[in-house]
């Protein structure tokens, strides 16, 4: 359990457990686990309860994932592709056989390893993919990783292995708004070995944006909505009210609000 942790063992587990996860913002893997969707467990341990020093490390950092997700609505209903992608640092294709934009990326060094895929496809009114976004009515973007992670720290040794997924939609394309939709999250597999105990958990999240959606203008203004992360038992909400910021609150089972788990986070854009 957790618990056998020592303060300064569990600071530290904590802390690279966070920069791990927040590495799924520019991509991380390895192909050692079936990915499977996240929060189903896949073939690691039967997920565990978070405790609340997890739930607000996690909570700050899915903060992060949810504020990126919404600031990416501009940029996919304006267009991605070989131009857009090389001046994103994302070299996307497209494929001819699946209709759709393309990006595969793998990276390994210094104890970490992953594999991340990301695709992009705009439809026209009828559901048909198109390449340009030019015309389009709506855009589906999806995002799949598979990473891990090694630290040795003295006689001890921890390891990641994390599953990644989030599938989005923006519809309204052509129109003054745009509606963003999606839901997603991740497994992690957290093993430490020592010469005095040996220990292995599994934990998910999972994230959902919450109807109606995200909702913002198309050309310029603040995004407005919530998302709704998990960390069973606890969960989080970051609230985006139409103004240059979001903010994020954490709460436990009985729905209270927990002290240190909260967050806000200034967004790139501009009130009208």
């Amino acid at each position: 359990m957790l618990r056998l942790l020592t303060p300064r063992w569990k600071s530290r587990a904590a802390a690279a457990l966070a920069s791990l996860i927040c590495l799924g913002l520019a991509g991380c893997g390895s192909d050692d686990k079936n990915p499977g969707r996240p929060g189903t467990g896949g073939q690691n341990p039967p997920a565990a309860q978070f405790d609340q020093a997890m739930a607000v490390a996690q909570s700050q950092a899915s903060a992060v994932q949810a504020v990126t997700l919404v600031e990416s609505m501009a940029t996919l209903a304006g267009g991605v592709g070989k131009t857009a992608g090389v001046d994103a640092g994302k070299n996307y294709g497209w494929s001819e056989e699946n209709q759709r934009w393309e990006y595969d990326y793998e990276y390994a060094a210094g104890g970490t390893t992953y594999h991340w895929f990301y695709w992009v496809q705009y439809l026209d009114d009828d559901g048909i993919p198109q390449q340009s976004a030019l015309g389009a009515a709506s855009v589906n973007h999806s995002m799949t990783g598979i990473g891990h992670y090694l630290q040795q720290i003295e006689a001890a040794t921890i390891t990641y292995d994390y599953t990644y997924f989030y599938g989005s939609n923006i519809t309204g394309m052509g129109t003054g708004t745009l509606l963003l939709n999606g839901d997603g999250g991740y497994d992690f597999d957290y093993n430490y070995s020592s010469p005095s105990f040996n220990m292995d958990q599994a934990f998910a999240v999972t994230w959902e944006i919450q109807p109606p959606g995200i909702s913002r203008g198309a050309t310029g203004g603040c995004p407005t909505g919530t998302v709704r992360c998990e960390f069973p038992p606890y969960y989080s909400v970051v609230t985006f009210n139409g103004t240059g910021t979001a903010t994020s609150t954490l709460y436990d089972a009985s729905g209270n609000a927990v002290a240190g788990g909260g967050s806000v986070h200034t967004l790139a854009c501009t009130t009208r």
